[in-house]
């Protein structure tokens, strides 16, 4: 759905944004720069989230902005770090660069429109988890309540815990995330 160019401009950005806030992944391994290149965002088409490429693109140009503007909505008082919001942005997704595979089922894809997979794994991880994981592996920390944001799309929606005590950016990260979801329910 995206050409071979706008993919690799995507990283580019992707690499740029990071550097920018201080993290510098340009000696990424080459295997790893590919699936996140090519990394979808979704697994069905029913939301225009599931091609290739579609990770970074949504994150970059949906994602990332969404968060900014709603952090820019709330009281003074409660608002967030840009860069915090632009770091979690950035790698809470990027597990789906080993998480999900192109589906090989013809029939799957034609009637169900799932157009990819969960890739067989020996480490039964959440998305959150497995790119704190990724992150960390690849040398970059986070603060409690980025760890937190990172790990917030894997909290159960009946989690009152999430619910009632979340950071603020925690709250930012998944608001935007929902939004992203819908306005690309709605291209």
């Amino acid at each position: 759905m995206i050409s071979e160019e706008l993919k690799k401009k995507n990283f580019n950005l992707f690499l740029t944004k990071l550097k920018n806030i201080g993290i510098d992944l340009t000696n990424i391994d080459e295997s790893l720069a590919s699936k996140i290149i090519n990394a979808t965002f979704a697994i069905n088409a029913e939301n225009n989230c599931a091609y290739d490429g579609s990770m970074l693109h949504i994150v970059l140009r949906t994602l990332t902005p969404l968060a900014l503007k709603i952090n820019e909505l709330l009281p003074e008082n409660i608002r967030v770090d840009n860069n915090s919001i632009i770091k979690v942005c950035l790698l809470s997704h990027i597990s789906k660069s080993e998480m999900f595979i192109k589906n090989d089922n013809q029939w799957e894809i034609e009637k169900r429109g799932i157009h990819y997979k969960y890739s067989p794994t020996n480490v039964a991880l959440k998305m959150g988890a497995r790119s704190v994981l990724m992150s960390q592996n690849l040398g970059i920390n986070f603060s409690n309540e980025e760890f937190e944001a990172m790990m917030i799309l894997d909290r159960d929606d009946n989690d009152l815990q999430a619910k009632f005590y979340s950071s603020p950016l925690s709250i930012i990260i998944k608001q935007a995330n929902e939004l992203t979801f819908l306005q690309n329910r709605f291209n």
